[in-house]
């Protein structure tokens, strides 16, 4: 590489980092608006930076043209990640309700399952699958709140909505079989 393709090749990546530097807060903004994830936008927002710099031409600077590009290829993007996700989460689902029962371990011949386990267990499976994971996380692996936020990505509040309901109904389904 010459002298001359150096300094070109500067000047294109400065005129690059100035368009970054431009629109990526606005854009991490909306990716996140759309997508309720910070580290879901920053990938998104990185997949449209490098999208431009591969279509990059040389007199390209912040322009409403540009911006509305940018944002197109943001949303796009995002709505790419969406969709990803939900085949993902449909994946797992459909493993999960293949999986009928849980793995017993081997504890020895004289081992027995108490009423009261059997009952929680029973209960358990009349949960969602979303539920589940939680009470599960919660119950039997002591997640505290703010754990299960970060593993599942809900939020702390959202984590404690849906135990506190989950509990109920596992509480409702404890006291029916009882009554039985």
């Amino acid at each position: 590489m010459n002298k001359e393709q150096k300094q070109a090749q500067t000047q294109r990546l400065a005129a690059f980092e100035t368009v970054v530097s431009e629109y990526e807060a606005a854009l991490l903004r909306y990716a996140g608006r759309i997508l309720h994830n910070d580290n879901a936008a920053q990938d998104v927002v990185q997949n449209a930076f490098i999208r431009l710099f591969k279509s990059w031409k040389d007199d390209m600077i912040p322009s409403p043209k540009l911006s509305s590009w940018l944002y197109r290829v943001t949303h796009n993007c995002a709505v790419d990640y969406l969709r990803k996700e939900s085949r993902r989460k449909l994946l797992h689902t459909r493993h999960a309700d293949e999986q009928d029962k849980f793995a017993v371990p081997n504890r020895g011949k004289g081992f027995r399952i108490s009423e009261a386990a059997e009952g929680a267990v029973a209960a358990l499976k009349t949960l969602k699958l979303r539920e589940q994971q939680l009470v599960v996380l919660k119950v039997y692996e002591e997640k505290s709140y703010k754990e299960i936020s970060e593993i599942t990505g809900l939020t702390v509040s959202n984590v404690g909505y849906i135990l506190h309901h989950a509990m109920k109904k596992m509480a409702t389904e404890l006291k029916k079989a009882k009554a039985i």
